[in-house]
Formats: structure tokens, sequence, C-alpha cells
């Protein structure tokens, strides 16, 4: 078995991004254009303990990740470069329709996020639905260590408190 954080380092260095270019929104760009799929990002209000999604189109070539809209700026990005994680690791993921997408943005209908979570359930270690939760966590680690190397750490801060004295603080210890 290839230890998953070489593989992580060989997928990142595959992408051939540059990191001083970091935001959010330019990576997710750049992997969609770079594998021929739009990738669209939402927040959405989402029920306990599920922080993220991805699912596939059946009619299209996009992507979508759903985030959940109620945690930290930084934990969004997190949970968004794990999505991505699941994609560039080629992970399996549920495929939706326009019509089923739709609906469920409209308060009509609902995206099978239950299904999904069973999908890569994480209940017995062993499970190679765990596995793959662990490996997109490594890939998401592998590019913020980059984003960090690259000077790009306030895009993964930025507006993480509204607070003035932490904000202050965090910017004196040369984080934001």
């Amino acid at each position: 078995m290839v230890n998953p954080r070489l593989k992580s380092e060989r997928i990142l260095a595959d992408l051939q991004y540059n990191f001083h270019d970091f935001t959010i929104e330019h990576f997710i760009k750049w992997i969609g254009e770079l594998k021929g799929r739009r990738i669209l990002s939402y927040p959405l209000n989402m029920s306990a303990g599920l922080f993220g999604a991805w699912l596939t189109d059946d009619e299209e070539p996009n992507e979508y990740i759903f985030y959940r809209a109620d945690v930290p700026p930084m934990h969004q990005i997190h949970i968004q470069l794990h999505e991505l994680a699941h994609f560039l690791l080629g992970h399996p993921t549920l495929h939706i329709t326009r019509e089923l997408l739709a609906a469920a943005l409209s308060g009509k209908g609902e995206l099978p996020f239950n299904e999904l979570a069973r999908l890569r359930s994480t209940v017995k270690p062993e499970d190679s639905r765990s596995i793959r939760e662990v490996e997109s966590e490594i890939l998401a680690s592998v590019i913020q260590e980059q984003i960090i190397r690259h000077s790009q750490l306030d895009q993964l801060t930025r507006g993480i408190s509204s607070d003035k004295n932490i904000a202050n603080y965090l910017e004196h210890l040369g984080m934001i």
C-alpha cells in the first residue's frame, strides 16, 4: 500500500499549482480547468454532524461541493479542501441530476447527504471507506501546508475572528 502522505504529495505536485496565487476560489477554478470539470462550491445550513459533501452531476461536467455555512471561514476552507481531496483522489461519490439539485436548492427537495454519509462511513477503521476519509484529510492538510509555506496564511485565517482583541493578538503573533 502506498503511504497516504506520499500519495498526497504526488497528487499535489502533479497539479503544478502556484500557491503564491492561492485563494480557495482560484484553487477550485484551477482544479476544475485541469480536470475538465466545473467545480461549484456552496455554503449550506447542514444537519448536525455533517460538515461537507461532494456530489457529481450526472448530466453536465460539474462537481458540487457543499460546506457548512455556520462554521468559521477557516473551517469552511478546510471543508472545501477536504471535499476537493475526495475528488482529486478519485473516491466514489453520489451522482445527482439538475432536477434534484434545483429542487434541493429551492427547498422543494433534499440532496442525498445521508446516502453519501453511508458511502463514506467511518464506523470501522479497517473499512476502505474509513481509509478514504483519512486520505482526504491528509491531502487537505498537505494543501494547507503549501498555503502556509507560500505565505498565504491569511487566506486560511481571514475573518477568523470579529473580536478585535483576538484579531490583534493573532496579528501580533504573526498569524494574520
